[in-house]
């Protein structure tokens, strides 16, 4: 088996491969002067097994991936490993003559050559799994996140997701342990005053890790945390599967009472301190 590096998983690749125990394989990237992406594996692939590894958060990303499986196509075997499945959350149309944009990304990469399997970390909407019109398979890093609050050895957590469908993303991170896990709930008060609190927990005195799939400019979750303050929570975390954390989402998260901040590393941060490399190289010897 040769696992093939992205652009945007480099780390990501090299440690499914010592989890794996092969090697890295050999790529080469570059920009063209009008801006075009190159990328060329630089090792024989023909009849091998190989493991493309590459998220999906930018345009650019898309197109490197669709490189590489166009690149291997004397594999005997191709995989495709997407920690990060970006566009999952334009799933619908709302207006008429708008896209549904992850049905497009997820065509594009069926048609790009000849892939036997694909490979999703918690993807936002499983139901679109069903574009990829191939074996797909989403791997479920949550119980990672639990793992990490118990060696963080946060005194009796509460898991708290910030919105009802963040319910089974808190209810897996916190069952395996025994954690309490709630939801925050929205409730009008008047037409102008708006309570966010806890559906059915009471927050004061404890600890609260507010667990989320995906956070970008972390709004929900400044606006979660500055609540559960107000409500007598001592420290707050937060932790999530992709941390893809723009414009000034740090800074607001940690201005609004934050302690820490926790992700995987299917996004690469300086917060990717729950790694998935050895779940997916667990995956992929299971399947062969």
């Amino acid at each position: 088996m040769k696992i093939i590096p992205g652009l945007s998983s480099q780390l990501m690749a090299a440690r499914i491969a010592t989890a794996q125990g092969c090697n890295v394989s050999l790529c080469e990237f570059k920009r063209f002067p009008d801006g075009e992406l190159y990328t060329r594996v630089a090792e024989e692939i023909k009849d091998e097994e190989i493991v493309i590894v590459q998220s999906i958060r930018t345009d650019s990303d898309l197109i490197c991936l669709l490189q590489l499986i166009d690149a291997v196509e004397e594999a005997y075997k191709t995989k495709v490993v997407i920690p990060y499945l970006g566009y999952a959350r334009q799933d619908k149309k709302f207006e008429p003559g708008e896209a549904i944009s992850i049905r497009a990304i997820a065509r594009s990469i069926c048609a790009a050559g000849t892939i036997d399997k694909i490979y999703v970390v918690n993807v936002h909407n499983r139901g679109v799994l069903k574009y990829f019109g191939i074996d797909t398979t989403e791997l479920d890093a949550s119980p990672l996140i639990g793992d990490y609050v118990v060696k963080k050895k946060i005194a009796h957590p509460v898991i708290i997701g910030p919105d009802k469908g963040a319910r089974e993303l808190a209810k897996a991170v916190a069952t395996p342990y025994g954690f309490d896990y709630d939801v925050l709930e929205k409730r009008r008060i008047s037409s102008e005053d708006v309570e966010i609190k806890p559906k059915g927990l009471s927050v004061e005195g404890r600890n609260a890790v507010i667990v989320d799939d995906i956070i970008s400019t972390g709004g929900t979750i400044s606006e979660a945390t500055s609540m559960l303050k107000a409500q007598g929570a001592n420290d707050i975390y937060v932790a999530c599967i992709h941390g893809v954390f723009v414009q000034n989402a740090i800074t607001r998260m940690l201005r609004a009472g934050v302690k820490d901040i926790i992700a995987t590393d299917t996004v690469e941060s300086i917060y990717s301190k729950v790694r998935i490399a050895k779940m997916v190289a667990d995956e992929l010897k299971k399947h062969g």
